[in-house]
């Protein structure tokens, strides 16, 4: 009885505390959490559709810069060009616009939520495309989340309201991003993340540039203070690139389904950003949330582990 409790033990710390938590998915969590801080910033000097083609221009300086630096390839390989354009279209064109007129049409709090439905997209999706095998478990562990993220939004939010429109416009948003996730995951085992974003960018590059290019030309970028341009160059550089390399990452390592697991805690870590930063209180009831998140999330996490048949035995 004690050699399996050993074993149980040892199977345990190999299969979860070595996949979770995800270091790469860490960091994109801080990124993206600040983000909420740092686009609050940004937008009260530059309108949306200028600061998303700025920042796509930015992104791609590095990115092109950064894979000259490792040695990666520029080029696409025989075959691969429309699955790396189509991703590049879904992620850094499709899916930035909906977010960004979402966005403009609700408000912060229910964006947030309606945008938290996105890794039950996610996993469901990796579920029907078999790289997941469906666990109820797992799914019901993903609702608690979700309903820890809307704990934590609705427990801070005032009583103002966004348009049907917004929300839904959020809602087709998470759709695409949950599906961008699921259809990079192949040709991520055949591309490094940095070669990958790198080549797929230039598929959003139409998109945006006839969202961003009428905005940006009539913006006076001289009247952005140091404070703006420090928020925008975390929108760029390190929501941008950081977090999207961590992601693909992440989606390369341990899928999908369990890469978006961790936008969960997105939210949180926004509203723990908004204190640091603009001294806002976090009550209660957003403590209590918090706890519900992480519950879900370990939920869903532990039931997609599988134990060695050696425990079985």
């Amino acid at each position: 009885m004690l050699v399996y409790e050993i074993r149980i033990r040892v199977a345990l710390r190999h299969n979860i505390l070595m996949r979770w938590p995800n270091p790469y998915l860490c960091i994109m969590v801080l990124c993206w959490g600040f983000n909420f801080v740092a686009v609050k910033a940004v937008y009260s000097e530059i309108s949306a559709p200028a600061v998303a083609l700025l920042r796509f221009f930015l992104m791609s300086a590095i990115l092109v810069g950064l894979s000259i630096r490792q040695g990666e390839s520029l080029r696409f390989e025989p075959g691969d060009a429309p699955r790396l354009l189509f991703a590049g279209f879904l992620t850094m064109g499709l899916y930035m616009v909906l977010f960004m007129e979402g966005m403009r049409l609700t408000t912060p709090a229910e964006g947030a939520i309606v945008l938290a439905t996105m890794p039950i997209f996610a996993y469901l999706m990796a579920c029907v495309a078999r790289q997941e095998r469906f666990r109820g478990v797992a799914f019901a562990g993903g609702i608690t989340a979700f309903l820890g993220v809307a704990t934590v939004i609705l427990g801070g939010a005032s009583g103002s309201h966004g348009s049907i429109i917004g929300n839904l416009v959020i809602l087709a948003s998470s759709v695409v991003w949950a599906f961008a996730a699921v259809f990079s995951k192949p040709i991520l085992v055949k591309y490094s993340p940095l070669r990958f974003f790198t080549l797929s960018m230039v598929g959003g590059f139409p998109v945006m540039l006839i969202y961003g290019t009428t905005q940006l030309a009539h913006t006076d970028l001289t009247k952005v203070d140091l404070y703006g341009w420090g928020m925008f160059l975390h929108i760029a550089v390190l929501s941008g690139v950081v977090a999207f390399l961590c992601f693909y990452e992440g989606v390369r390592k341990i899928g999908a389904g369990r890469s978006t697991m961790y936008q969960y805690f997105v939210p949180p870590t926004a509203v723990a950003s908004a204190f640091a930063v603009f001294g806002k209180t976090i009550v209660g009831v957003q403590w209590l949330g918090m706890v519900i998140v992480l519950a879900g999330v370990l939920i869903a996490g532990l039931s997609r582990n599988q134990l060695p048949k050696t425990i079985e035995a």
